[in-house]
């Protein structure tokens, strides 16, 4: 694999957790008549990281995407024009996670050095400027959330425990102990967190109630991407399938093969899931049947991103290239809204 610096798992546990499972409610799946499968192509490539990309993230508002490389450094592209806008430098080891905040001109990174940095957006000159830093003291920042109803900024570290910090000041409030291995991926869904680990557990934490884990779901491989939609859970699991439960009872709705190498990205547009892979490949799932409607190639390396953003795919690879995909073959499909 060319993804090979992770920690390895830990033994396989049982397929259920002996923690009582969390119901949470569903919606119904939205169409996406922006998003045709079938007619998918790779409209634009932005190249200008020196080394392989690790992190990326969009903010819709301004039309922006963020990655993270391997040579330190964090780039700010303009997807209008597919410009790069910027270089925000200030980390010391390789950058393994980013996020934006949806309601504040806020992007947040972590990093192998163990800080979480805080980066403001300048509307004077349209870039960012470092504002805050956290040091974690726990290793690598491998995942990083918000949660909007109480302004926390939650990360997943490397030494197994995960970080709150309130905002905007940027004090622990928490840090959580459960996992027995490094936590890679967090979301938050209906008042709960949900981790996923290399200890190969998904665990679910009641925000509420002193953030106390609540749920615990083993599976067979290293928990590597989340996302939820629909009521649904999918996860991106170390034996390169993706796995999708029902959150109410956790019973595992089914299995999705085709990639051949580890799933490491996944996002939810409309009634679709793409996933990206160590295999160099997109897949385009179709939620509910499940099948798989396209594999989208380019890339030579493994993607490691995958954010969609008004109706269009941006996939981030250790290729250190960043491809732009859409339906229309236009080659500047992105217009701020």
């Amino acid at each position: 694999m060319e993804y090979s610096d992770e920690e390895p798992p830990l033994e396989s546990e049982d397929e259920r957790g002996d923690d009582a499972p969390l119901g949470i409610g569903s919606s119904s799946i939205p169409t996406s008549p922006l998003f045709r499968p079938t007619n998918l192509r790779c409209v634009k490539t932005l190249s200008g990281h020196h080394s392989g990309i690790r992190a990326v993230a969009v903010q819709p508002r301004t039309n922006r995407v963020f990655t993270g490389s391997y040579d330190n450094t964090i780039k700010v592209w303009n997807l209008d024009d597919g410009s790069c806008e910027a270089t925000l430098e200030g980390h010391v080891a390789w950058i393994r996670s980013l996020f934006c905040h949806e309601h504040e001109p806020l992007l947040f990174s972590g990093s192998d050095d163990g800080e979480i940095k805080v980066w403001r957006e300048q509307h004077h000159n349209d870039s960012y400027a470092l504002t805050g830093g956290i040091q974690a003291n726990a290793g690598g920042i491998l995942a990083i959330t918000v949660d909007y109803e109480r302004e926390w900024l939650l990360c997943g570290c490397y030494d197994s425990s995960i970080q709150v910090y309130a905002l905007p000041g940027c004090d622990l409030l928490h840090i959580l102990p459960g996992h027995r291995s490094a936590v890679r991926c967090l979301t938050i869904y209906n008042g709960c967190l949900i981790s996923g680990s290399y200890d190969r557990t998904v665990k679910l934490w009641d925000l509420n109630d002193e953030c106390k884990c609540i749920g615990s779901l083993g599976t067979r491989g290293s928990v590597w991407a989340l996302c939820v939609h629909d009521g649904m859970l999918i996860g991106a699991v170390g034996d390169s399938s993706i796995k999708v439960w029902r959150m109410d009872t956790w019973h595992q709705v089914t299995t999705l093969s085709g990639h051949r190498g580890l799933v490491l990205a996944l996002a939810c547009h409309g009634d679709r899931l793409i996933s990206g892979s160590d295999d160099r490949c997109l897949r385009v799932w179709r939620l509910g049947s499940w099948e798989c409607e396209r594999t989208l190639t380019g890339h030579n390396g493994g993607v490691v991103g995958v954010c969609i953003v008004h109706g269009n795919c941006v996939s981030a690879s250790n290729d250190s290239f960043i491809k732009v995909w859409n339906s229309t073959g236009i080659q500047r499909p992105f217009t701020a809204k």
